[in-house]
């Protein structure tokens, strides 16, 4: 039987740019939501940003996560209250906020240190795994599915709970299949 989130949920992960000038440790709180925590977003301030067609986010609060560095940590106010950070000398996206909202920081998967999401590995140099399913559990939420890639990205939210925007008009209904 497969391990569930809930099974392999970190309490530590630390990560950071590609060049070392931006990094952070993440100290997940008793409380931290793991169903709601991991999410995709296809919108297009999203893609153009990570480079991607589809990026992966973890939520985190800003009482979870310590920046160890922000030597070139910078940001950028891509629309009203809303800032993507980013590493001013190597480039590498690193986490988007509401300033305006809440203290929440979305935080790119991508940035989480390797042993943390692939975990040791065998003589073959096959990952044995980690925490990669909880920080980007496909089963969580998917936004922006509007602007779904028939054929390339929309096999990305085949589960989970799909919105057709942002988070603020509410899931789509479930489909009869």
């Amino acid at each position: 039987m497969a391990a569930t989130s809930m099974e392999i949920t970190p309490q530590r992960v630390t990560g950071g740019c590609l060049c070392g000038g931006v990094r952070y440790e993440i100290n997940f709180s008793p409380e931290h939501d793991w169903m709601h925590g991991p999410h995709t977003c296809q919108c297009t301030q999203c893609r153009k940003n990570c480079g991607s067609l589809v990026y992966n986010f973890h939520t985190v609060t800003a009482s979870e996560i310590t920046w160890t560095s922000q030597a070139t940590y910078a940001e950028y106010n891509s629309s009203p209250g809303c800032y993507r950070a980013f590493c001013q000398k190597c480039g590498s996206p690193l986490a988007w906020t509401n300033h305006g909202v809440n203290t929440d920081i979305e935080l790119a998967v991508g940035t989480v240190d390797e042993q943390f999401l692939l975990g040791e590995r065998d003589a073959e140099g096959k990952p044995l795994g980690a925490h990669g399913i909880a920080l980007a559990n496909p089963e969580a939420d998917h936004f922006y599915i509007r602007n779904e890639i028939a054929g390339v990205t929309d096999k990305v939210a085949s589960s989970g709970t799909r919105f057709w925007k942002g988070s603020k008009e509410g899931p789509m209904a479930k489909s009869a299949d």
